[in-house]
């Protein structure tokens, strides 16, 4: 098995469209988001020139209404002529690409009234010929490409023969929850409404941490960080938090320092730019890494796709090309924290939460 780590789309890009180019049997490609800029365009030609004999694309529904990170129904964008024309451009883009024999199909409706609008398939994965696969935080879409993020490229047929189960299953209409064990290697995927279980597997590799846990994701929240305050009984690994100056979701920016003064996690907070990479390691020995933000909705509702690596090279190289790259250009938090807001937010999501559990079974 080769596993190599791909940091950001700049090296993670031009990488798939080589796979792509030399595919000669399949090209399964999943994402949530998929616009028509310079990104989602270079997917979109990369299919259409593909020689491949059979290329599909599986698109969360919240592409259709989410563009440029913007709710195209926002009352802030009613009136924003690109954001329309960039609407109008994907819809084109989707029908010329059906036109030319790649087969598309959009995952997850909203149901009626829109009761499942929370409920996105929000995997992130690449197929090619049956022997490579892609899994990560990488979305088709110019704002996606500029963040900070990572994708991990596995070449070997049992794994690629396992997600490409999964992609055909939800190809097919259906959602499953399944896991398959590899060497140095082992795959969840949640179905949204099962995911407890996937979790329980990843609580337990935390909690038994000795000395160290690095995370870095932007969307930090409960019930993850009740997993960190329940490490009790002896000597406390030295757990570290690094999340994002700059977040798009704004209710993040009072929450997470407040849950992490409580729950005794260093803090520290990357500059410049999103950082939308999802990763915990543990111990320099289990990297834990996929499309899960791990926040309420990865953990009631979303469907995603999670890798605990233990290949001590994987490990090492995102040590190296990550982990401390990340460490030496953030800085502590140092803001002030709003106890009593932060609290009502947290409340907030708890209820949400619950409203999530209660979706998946309609």
């Amino acid at each position: 098995m080769n596993m190599k780590i791909l940091v950001d789309s700049g090296e993670f890009w031009p990488q798939l469209a080589a796979d792509i180019e030399a595919a000669r049997k399949s090209v399964y490609i999943q994402a949530m988001t998929f616009e028509a800029d310079k990104a989602g365009r270079g997917i979109a030609e990369a299919l259409l020139a593909a020689r491949a004999e059979d290329k599909r694309a599986l698109i969360d529904t919240v592409s259709q209404y989410v563009v440029s990170d913007r709710f195209v129904y926002g009352p802030h964008q009613w009136f924003d002529q690109d954001l329309k024309k960039e609407r109008r451009d994907t819809r084109q883009m989707i029908s010329e690409l059906r036109s030319h024999g790649v087969r598309l199909k959009i995952t997850n409706p909203y149901g009626p009234l829109w009761v499942r609008f929370p409920a996105r398939n929000h995997k992130k994965l690449m197929i090619i010929d049956g022997r490579i696969a892609y899994l990560g935080g990488i979305n088709f879409s110019d704002h996606n490409f500029s963040w900070h993020d990572m994708m991990i490229r596995i070449e070997d047929r049992s794994v690629a023969a396992f997600l490409e189960e999964d992609f055909l299953f939800t190809w097919r209409g259906g959602n499953q929850f399944a896991t398959e064990s590899f060497k140095d290697l082992q795959i969840w995927v949640g179905d949204g409404r099962r995911n407890s279980r996937m979790f329980d597997s990843i609580r337990k590799i935390v909690q038994d941490a000795h000395s160290r846990i690095f995370i870095e994701s932007t969307y930090f929240t409960l019930p993850f960080f009740g997993w960190l305050r329940e490490i009790r009984g002896r000597p406390r690994p030295n757990i570290t938090l690094l999340t994002s100056q700059v977040n798009n979701w704004p209710q993040m920016r009072r929450y997470i320092p407040w849950e992490a003064e409580r729950s005794a996690v260093k803090l520290r907070v990357y500059p410049g730019r999103l950082t939308h990479l999802k990763a915990i390691m543990v111990d320099d020995h289990s990297l834990i890494m996929g499309s899960s933000n791990f926040e309420f909705f990865s953990y009631h509702l979303y469907q995603e796709i999670i890798a605990v690596i233990r290949d001590p090279r994987v490990v090492a190289e995102f040590r190296e090309r990550i982990m401390i790259p990340d460490l030496e250009k953030s800085v502590p938090f140092e803001g002030r924290i709003h106890h009593l807001r932060a609290a009502v937010r947290a409340l907030q999501f708890r209820i949400l939460g619950g409203l999530s559990r209660r979706l998946t079974y309609l």
